[in-house]
């Protein structure tokens, strides 16, 4: 817990000297979840309630005695707290996805001034392996699954516990698509957003602040 502590107090300390509130983006997940409370317990001991902006259901009701919930309506948030499904060590391309909300968390990636990323040792990898999550209308469904296979993925479509198709917050289904350890995901990822009916794919390039614990 000592790498947890630390991350936070460079996080609460930097929130804490802005002289208003903070806005943050709360990401999904477990880790998300823990990380999320402690701050959020932090920032009040010291009589701040930060605005957070969820990206689903679940993290609003977990956090939800520690913050004040909005939706993004705003131009940037100061931070984001989210965790990752996988991270490479080799070029620091992230997936996530695997709890459906990639949408939604690429939205406050992209409004952030910071990411702060929570995972564990075993997520941080040399070479990705983890299926890439595409969120699709389903009226798109063939159209998406044969433009995949096409650039040499395989998709299998995300069911639930009753084997119905997975169903995003945002009404959408999801395929999770393999790959080779010869994909170049970048390249992969701009082709999968120009399918039509396609959201957005689990891809994350971006510039982190990674906290292992």
């Amino acid at each position: 817990m000592q790498g947890l502590d630390l991350a936070l107090d460079l996080i609460e300390e930097k929130l804490v000297t802005l002289n208003r509130t903070p806005i943050i983006g709360l990401g999904s997940g477990r880790t998300a979840s823990r990380v999320l409370k402690e701050l959020g317990k932090r920032l009040n001991n010291k009589n701040i309630r930060p605005i957070g902006v969820p990206t689903s259901a679940q993290i609003k009701l977990e956090v939800l005695d520690y913050y004040l919930i909005s939706e993004p309506n705003f131009s940037f948030l100061d931070v984001v707290i989210d965790g990752a499904d996988q991270i490479s060590s080799y070029n620091g391309y992230i997936i996530k996805g695997g709890g459906g909300a990639l949408v939604k968390e690429r939205i406050i990636w992209e409004l952030s001034k910071e990411r702060h990323v929570f995972v564990s040792q075993d997520k941080v990898v040399e070479k990705l392996v983890y299926p890439l999550p595409v969120e699709f209308i389903p009226f798109s469904y063939f159209l998406v699954k044969e433009r995949l296979s096409r650039l040499g993925l395989k998709p299998s479509l995300r069911v639930d516990s009753r084997g119905y198709p997975f169903i995003t917050e945002n009404g959408n289904y999801i395929f999770d698509a393999s790959y080779s350890e010869n994909t170049d995901l970048k390249n992969a990822y701009e082709e999968i957003i120009k399918i039509p009916g396609v959201l957005d794919a689990g891809l994350f390039i971006y510039d982190i602040n990674l906290h292992v614990i």
